[in-house]
């Protein structure tokens, strides 16, 4: 029921599990031509910018962000309505995103591209590296499912189409679902449907959408 902190584990022979974790995997596009083509202050503050919207959509729907990897960044989401909550968190990202743009277009900087990918089931998590007081040392990590799929999805977005969720996601979230994240006013649905071929699962049919909310 909680999604666990370095502080939480210890490092004995020993996980915790979250069942039906929701996770979110973001992408970031072109990051390359960013730190190529932009000034070493443009390409942190593009980078510190991205971040820090998408840290505010994830903690807005209650998710709980754990891993920045560079350009890969990794949510988690747990409890009531994960999946909706989940979904909304990219949709007011792609909304935070398209307003960034519209700042960077005017400074002639390259525009942010990503893509989210968002997977559920069941995760383990452990703490690995060298145990003491050196935290520079020891970290968490996640393995499941899940997590795999959420990160091969992550390759597929980019704009317009960002959002790619798991049959599984699509499912949790439901057609009365109240944040209207499955379907427009006009009763269609806001998903696009296709076959992908994953590693981690082979073939796999997945959704993916252009829509945003605005920020």
């Amino acid at each position: 029921r909680i999604v666990p902190k370095r502080t939480d584990l210890t490092f004995g022979n020993t996980t915790k599990i979250m069942p039906h974790a929701v996770v979110l995997y973001v992408d970031m596009r072109k990051s390359k031509k960013i730190l190529s083509d932009a000034t070493t202050f443009w390409s942190v503050k593009i980078h510190k910018s991205f971040l820090l919207a998408l840290t505010h959509c994830v903690e807005k729907r209650e998710g709980h962000m754990r891993s920045f990897n560079g350009d890969g960044i990794m949510a988690f989401f747990v409890g009531e309505n994960a999946a909706s909550r989940a979904v909304r968190a990219a949709m007011d990202t792609k909304g935070c995103v398209i307003e960034l743009n519209k700042e960077l277009e005017k400074s002639k900087i390259n525009t942010i591209d990503f893509g989210i990918g968002i997977g559920q089931g069941k995760i383990q998590v452990a703490k690995s590296g060298k145990a003491g007081d050196d935290l520079t040392k020891q970290d968490l990590i996640w393995v499941g499912l899940p997590v795999y799929v959420a990160v091969e999805l992550s390759e597929f977005g980019k704009n317009p189409y960002n959002i790619w969720i798991s049959p599984n996601v699509r499912t949790s979230i439901g057609k009365e679902d109240h944040l209207k994240v499955t379907y427009d006013d006009n009763g269609d649905s806001k998903w696009y449907k296709t076959e992908k071929k994953l590693k981690s699962v082979g073939e796999y049919e997945v959704r993916y959408t252009s829509w945003y909310f605005n920020i």
